[in-house]
């Protein structure tokens, strides 16, 4: 079976501080430095429970360090670390980001699932629809370099009400 059997989105992400000691952990395995800033925005990210954007981050951010401590590209710098080594997934349709269900993975792509009420998003874990996207891209010529998908709708909850 290539699908996770849980969809929960907090499966892996128990609390956002265990998700940054599972980074941390990452982190000195393969030789990166996860600075107080890239911990503090991960478990920004880790806690929110829904997409966080960039500037609501900085917010947070300045909250926490003082007011004006932190400028947005001490936080775009964070995010871009993260997300270059798959800590962290960008929801390019919201322009929002999430912690990545798999730390210790290599970077992936995945689905997700972003509901338009509540603003929850599920990362799937199904290898076989990015596989089949990838493979359906490269039986057409096409040579992908990256995966976006990202279905909007009600999730269980919000469809229920």
């Amino acid at each position: 079976m290539t699908r996770h059997a849980c969809i929960d989105p907090k499966h892996h992400v128990h609390d956002g501080a265990g998700f940054v000691a599972a980074v941390e952990r990452a982190c000195h395995e393969r030789s990166l430095r996860l600075t107080p800033i890239r911990a503090r925005v991960l478990g920004l990210v880790a806690a929110a429970g829904k997409p966080l954007k960039a500037y609501d981050l900085l917010e947070q951010v300045r909250v926490g360090e003082g007011a004006g401590a932190a400028a947005p590209p001490t936080v775009y710098r964070a995010l871009d670390f993260l997300l270059a080594n798959g800590f962290i997934h960008k929801l390019q349709s919201v322009n929002a980001f999430v912690a990545c269900h798999h730390p210790n993975a290599a970077q992936h792509s995945v689905p997700f699932l972003i509901c338009d009420n509540c603003h929850i998003a599920v990362e799937l874990e199904d290898v076989d629809v990015v596989a089949t996207l990838d493979a359906q891209a490269r039986t057409l010529g096409f040579r992908p370099q990256a995966q976006t998908l990202e279905v909007h709708g009600l999730c269980s909850n919000c469809a229920a009400d």
